[in-house]
């Protein structure tokens, strides 16, 4: 088939040198759907950015199974010329990235309705598409996958989300607080004792990410409106001010956790816990911690700000 021809990645391999394939790799990083979520919580909708969190978790899970539903293989190693990457033995369709791109940039446009977005989500989920394909990760038959689920996901949650939200709303504090924790840890311990008993792909990262995320910014939401509950009634310059500090922070943390767990021995059941453990303690830190900060430094300001008037 031409959509898993490897003719497609050695053609983008000679257009560009592999190098700037691993520059353009970096639009589809983990770290920047991250900060884009956070900026998205701490500055436009904490409801909104919640709901874009879950989503995107999900299409990371939907993508998993998927994954495995098919357990079609990726490119040839000769064509992925960094080491770490060749020595990828995980299933290759649908393209994880292409799709979490697809899934926050539609979802982006459909909630904010703005034009530039049609722009920009159409810039960062072809660079994203090709520089997989160019680092010989994917088929152009993965990432047009990745896409079309990306979109299925999109328009599926864009009526869901209306029917289910105010029921979700309704139901008791301790339902809303705990739910979503509590599945994403047993998906987690189901997937550790499945790889401890020889499952022939462990999709460590990919679980790790997103169930860590979902526990960490579940617990961090619940804390945040009982102890914080910080006001999107503030002026654009503050919400520059808290974009710039929430992702300091979050990089800060992000790239901190990564150092510290890289002195452990790299044994695959334990990288999987640890990478668990560092994004439940980023999506904790993006829920409550930052929020926290936000709250207490214009707190100060303001009363500072009334003192000397």
């Amino acid at each position: 088939m031409q959509f898993f021809d490897p003719q497609i990645i050695i053609q983008l391999q000679s257009i560009l040198p592999y190098v700037a394939w691993e520059i353009l790799n970096l639009f589809g990083e983990q770290i920047i759907y991250v900060m884009l979520l956070g900026v998205a919580y701490w500055c436009l909708s904490k409801e909104e950015g919640n709901i874009a969190v879950m989503l995107v978790m999900f299409s990371s899970f939907i993508n998993i199974l998927i994954k495995y539903a098919f357990g079609m293989p990726r490119p040839p190693p000769e064509l992925r010329h960094n080491p770490e990457y060749a020595t990828d033995q995980s299933y290759g369709f649908p393209s994880g990235a292409a799709q979490t791109a697809t899934t926050f940039w539609g979802w982006a446009l459909l909630r904010l309705k703005r034009w530039w977005l049609v722009i920009v989500g159409i810039l960062f989920i072809t660079i994203t598409a090709l520089a997989r394909m160019g680092l010989g990760l994917h088929f152009l038959g993965d990432v047009m996958g990745g896409i079309i689920v990306g979109v299925i996901i999109v328009v599926w949650a864009y009526f869901l989300v209306p029917y289910f939200l105010p029921r979700w709303k309704r139901a008791p504090h301790y339902f809303q607080n705990w739910f979503l924790p509590i599945v994403a840890l047993i998906f987690f311990f189901i997937y550790f004792i499945a790889y401890a008993f020889g499952l022939p792909y462990f999709p460590s990262e990919n679980i790790a990410v997103s169930m860590g995320v979902v526990v960490g910014f579940s617990v961090g939401i619940g804390l945040e409106k009982q102890y914080v509950e910080f006001s999107m009634a503030v002026s654009k310059n503050t919400k520059v001010v808290r974009a710039i500090m929430g992702i300091i922070i979050a990089l800060v943390l992000y790239y901190a956790l990564a150092a510290v767990f890289a002195l452990i021995p790299a044994i695959p059941l334990l990288e999987y816990s640890t990478r668990f453990i560092r994004y439940s303690l980023v999506g904790f830190f993006g829920a409550f911690v930052i929020p926290f900060l936000f709250n207490y430094i214009e707190k100060r300001n303001e009363v500072t700000t009334k003192t000397s008037e």
